[in-house]
């Protein structure tokens, strides 16, 4: 009988990190997995792990997007508009979105027949998640029928962008939490002109600096209750997974 196994939460550094940091220390975990599918007997299996981490400012675009020669052209504009932002190309799904200091980016590296997840499962569990976290500063958040986490349906708190590969998830959720949001006015975050990006620093003030007082790195701080809320959402699902 398969017994439940732990996740392990790594934040990978107390300070901000370029893109191509996070992304490195993501491939190695994800091709860990796949080493264990393939050879099962030489390599162990791992451990589910959540990597959380805060990004120098960077525009991610998604797999779909490199090929596109819209994209193409909008990613030499912001070179030239916003030319100490990064522009990267990335294998997730989803549009352009931005990442950088004051947001949490968390990506679980999990096996999804593990846990007899289906990716639009998955995908929900990852919203349900952040609604909780956010629920902890008062706000109540919601998902639309667009993908992500909103605090209306025109303000967005929360992106999601996921890459599955023989079931093993990478990337996952950026959560705004005291963001400079104007990083998002250079873009059509998501490929949604009517949105706009909030952060809870915007939406509960208060409530963030409050909880924040004295917290030596707000971002860790997220980054450990999220861990902590994703496990007691991956122990339920286990529990009651089926056969």
């Amino acid at each position: 009988m398969a017994t439940r196994r732990a996740l392990k939460h790594i934040h990978i550094s107390p300070t901000q990190i370029p893109y191509s940091t996070g992304a490195a220390v993501q491939h190695v975990l994800v091709k860990n997995y796949l080493d264990s599918k393939r050879v099962p007997d030489i390599v162990p299996r791992p451990v589910p792990t959540l990597l959380t981490m805060e990004f120098l400012p960077v525009y991610t675009f998604g797999r779909r997007q490199q090929h596109d020669e819209e994209s193409i052209r909008k990613i030499e504009i912001l070179k030239t508009k916003v030319p100490e932002v990064t522009s990267v190309v990335t294998t997730r799904g989803g549009q352009t979105t931005f990442h950088g200091p004051g947001q949490l980016v968390a990506y679980p590296i999990i096996d999804l027949k593990e846990f007899n997840l289906s990716s639009k499962c998955y995908v929900r569990m990852l919203e349900d998640t952040a609604i909780e976290l956010l629920k902890g500063f008062g706000l109540r958040a919601k998902t639309t029928e667009n993908t992500g986490v909103w605090l209306s349906d025109s303000e967005k708190i929360a992106s999601i962008g996921v890459h599955l590969r023989r079931y093993i998830t990478s990337h996952g959720v950026a959560i705004n939490a005291s963001t400079n949001l104007s990083y998002f006015d250079q873009i059509v975050a998501c490929g949604l002109p009517e949105s706009k990006a909030t952060s809870i620093e915007q939406a509960a003030r208060d409530e963030w600096e409050r909880q924040m007082a004295g917290v030596n790195n707000p971002i860790q701080e997220l980054g450990n209750r999220l861990a902590d809320i994703l496990q007691e959402k991956l122990d339920h699902q286990f529990e009651h997974r089926k056969p």
